[in-house]
């Protein structure tokens, strides 16, 4: 009952937000398009980071772009999301080498890590990636969970993801994946809908509307996504709303006001073999994932010719509850009690980029953020409840960076630069990381060195164990010596582009990490919190290349072999590490003829793949990973077609329809043993766009 009643609710919020859609839309078809006298108001600010502009078609998600820190990072745009067919928030960064993630449901994500970059992001609890959204904080920061159920992929409009630390670009973590959000771009008005739906009643609708026009702009969406699942116990649903809004000041200075509401539910099923026991409890293996989240930022901008920048204040305020509602069969129903944690992330961000002199740059930021955690926790097995109140965190990191070049991009040029970030935490040791880079070339050849180190603060659930009912008097006491794990990390790129229809580049990347903490949940109060003595190190080279042989075709593929080892402070070295592949291939082909008949498709294999988890709550060694926990190789191929129409001088702007199949050659693959992932699914849909 409670299924369809959610269902219900879902239906009129839908049929609310479409009524509002439509009386805006009313209003604005009566307004003509903007004058010509009025364009030279700039209401849009570019984003400050080093952002190579190009045609979405020429750029497949499997290319990496150089910024002028010698860093590199990947963009997937809108058009690479809609090939893809993506349905949830991992699926987008499937053709991204060294990304991959775990699932166990056809749509929808779960609690515990999820999303791992060159072999990060197994640790629990640690946010060893950071996910940004409109450049503020969006993710589970409790255990570090990526949390993909609160981001609807129709509020994305392009990604950058960096896979190796840069203290300019971002702090605590290993690597990011920042989200751009959807906005107008142009000016005039517009409306899109979407409609898909396919293999074990899957179904996912969009519908956005937009206007822009003197010195307004404005963008609302709202996306339904949901499935009954491919086994029992894996339905899945999200429900989003979604508002970005602008206003320019004068020609110089803007504000914009972005909202977002979630609403999700993922079903975890039991795997094909339960497990025995857990100390004479028998846990239920089947949960229920609610997310309910809500966002928002307010960002003042300006951009003058010798200088740029933006202020942003933020709030996240997510509820994250885990129930653990099936055993055996039979759902469990103790007076309404279940697992939460709550989070709240908000705080100030702000950043000024000054070019005092021809060809350099000088930036400047601060990242203030504040953070306050709860967690309640019910054990169904002894039907006992626990709550812990976690310390608030505040976390103030000022960074800058330099970069000038000297020469032309035509011929000859070098860039150099530096940077730095330092963090100031109110519960830990404070840090400091750098980062050094050189970027030259010689017309069509590019390379790029860097060094940076990356810093990773625990949060305050590592402190579990001590701040529980039974917990001492004086908490604080035991932890007073933690420190931040830290990596530095060491790049070498060369790339080489003709005539673009052919880019290829080559990387070499070194990892080398210490100080890695522990998390006390319980037992003997641990004398230290960081290993000492332990090491570890991933050593990788990636290779991606894009080629365009006639104007209607496109070739991408990305290959990323890992090389790692960890030591524990028992001395004991491991070279199989959780999700840590040996080797990973991403490759696909875009094809169209005649402007309307388009055909997409891509592939993505997995070799050395390891599961488990890098828990931290029993001490500073690495587990053993042995044949058991080895996963089958995954090789799945995946295809679009598509048929486009256009009325040149009417309304409709772009409208098709489309057939989507995954895992065309009905391969069977888990990501996790004993859950099996779907075999071939299927999805027809249509899409419009009016202007």
């Amino acid at each position: 009952m409670e299924t369809y009643q959610k269902k219900r609710k879902t239906s009129v919020n839908r049929l609310i937000f479409i009524s509002i859609l439509y009386v805006l839309l009313s209003s604005v078809s009566k307004v003509d398009a903007q004058p010509m006298e009025s364009r030279h108001i700039q209401t849009d600010v570019q984003r400050l980071e080093e952002i190579t502009v190009m045609d979405e078609t020429e750029m497949p998600p499997s290319s990496p772009t150089v910024s002028k820190f010698g860093s590199q990072y990947n963009i997937i745009v809108e058009q690479n999301i809609r090939d893809q067919g993506s349905k949830d928030f991992a699926s987008t960064m499937r053709n991204v080498p060294g990304v991959i993630f775990q699932s166990k449901n056809a749509v929808g994500s779960q609690t515990s890590h999820s999303l791992y970059v060159r072999g990060r992001g197994a640790s629990h609890p640690s946010p060893d990636i950071a996910i940004q959204f409109d450049g503020a904080p969006r993710s589970g920061a409790l255990y570090g969970q990526t949390f993909g159920d609160s981001i609807a992929v129709g509020t994305i409009g392009s990604m950058q993801i960096y896979k190796s630390p840069q203290p300019v670009q971002f702090g605590s973590g290993y690597a990011l994946v920042n989200i751009e959000p959807r906005k107008m771009q142009e000016y005039g008005k517009e409306i899109f809908f979407g409609l898909r739906g396919g293999t074990y009643a899957t179904f996912i609708e969009d519908i956005a509307a937009g206007y822009k026009k003197d010195r307004f702009d404005i963008y609302l969406a709202q996306n339904w996504a949901s499935t009954d699942g491919h086994r029992a116990h894996s339905r899945g649903q999200q429900e989003n709303y979604y508002v970005n809004a602008g206003y320019a000041l004068n020609r110089h200075w803007d504000i914009r006001f972005l909202a977002n509401a979630v609403s999700a539910q993922t079903l975890a099923p039991s795997p094909d073999e339960l497990p025995g026991d857990n100390n004479g409890i028998s846990w239920p293996m089947a949960e229920r994932f609610d997310t309910r989240t809500s966002f928002s930022t307010l960002t003042l901008n300006h951009r003058y010719a010798a200088a740029e920048g933006y202020l942003k204040a933020y709030w996240d305020d997510t509820k994250f509850d885990l129930l653990q509602e099936l055993n055996n069969g039979v759902r469990y129903d103790q007076d309404g009690r279940w697992s939460r944690q709550h989070i709240r992330l908000y705080g100030l961000r702000g950043k000024e980029i000054l070019r005092p002199w021809r060809q350099g740059e000088l930036a400047l930021g601060i990242d203030l953020d504040k953070s306050e955690f709860t967690n309640k926790q019910h054990v169904y097995g002894t039907g006992t409840s626990t709550t812990w109140n976690f310390p608030d965190v505040t976390m103030f990191s000022p960074y800058l960076g330099f970069h000038q070049t000297w020469g032309s991009v035509s011929s000859w040029y070098i860039t150099p630069s530096l940077g730095f970030r330092y963090y100031h935490h109110n519960e830990f040791h404070d840090k400091a990381a750098p980062q050094a880079g050189v970027v030259a070339g010689y017309k069509d050849i590019n390379i790029n060195m860097n060094y940076s180190r990356g810093v990773n603060y625990p949060s305050p659930v590592v402190l579990q164990g001590l701040l529980g009912p039974n917990g001492p008097e004086n908490p604080q006491q035991f932890w007073r010596d933690l420190r931040p794990e830290v990596t530095d990390h060491y790049e070498l790129g060369a790339s080489y582009s003709w005539q673009d229809k052919i880019e290829s580049s080559a990387t070499l990347f070194y990892d080398k990490g210490k100080d890695r903490f522990r998390a006390y949940f319980g037992g003997p109060i641990p004398v230290a919190y960081n290993d000492p003595v332990g090491r570890y190190r991933i050593r990788g080279l990636e290779l991606s290349s894009s080629v365009r042989p006639l104007p209607q075709w496109q070739l991408f593929a990305g290959a990323t072999w890992l090389d790692a080892k960890a030591t524990g402070n028992n001395g004991v070295e491991r070279d199989t590490l959780p999700y840590t592949p040996n080797f990973t291939f991403q490759a696909g082909v875009n094809w169209h003829y005649d402007e309307r008949y388009y055909v997409y498709a891509d592939m993505q294999h997995i070799r050395g793949l390891y599961q488990g988890t890098s828990a931290r709550a029993g001490g500073f060694n690495y587990g053993a990973l042995s044949g058991k926990d080895k996963l089958d190789n995954i090789t799945l191929v995946n295809a679009r077609f598509s048929r486009k129409f256009k009325k040149p001088g009417g309304q409709i702007n772009d409208a098709e329809i489309f057939l989507s199949i995954d895992n065309i050659f009905d391969r069977d693959y888990e990501y996790a043993k004993g859950y099996p992932m779907p075999g071939i699914t299927a999805m027809i849909g249509c899409s419009a766009s009016f202007k």
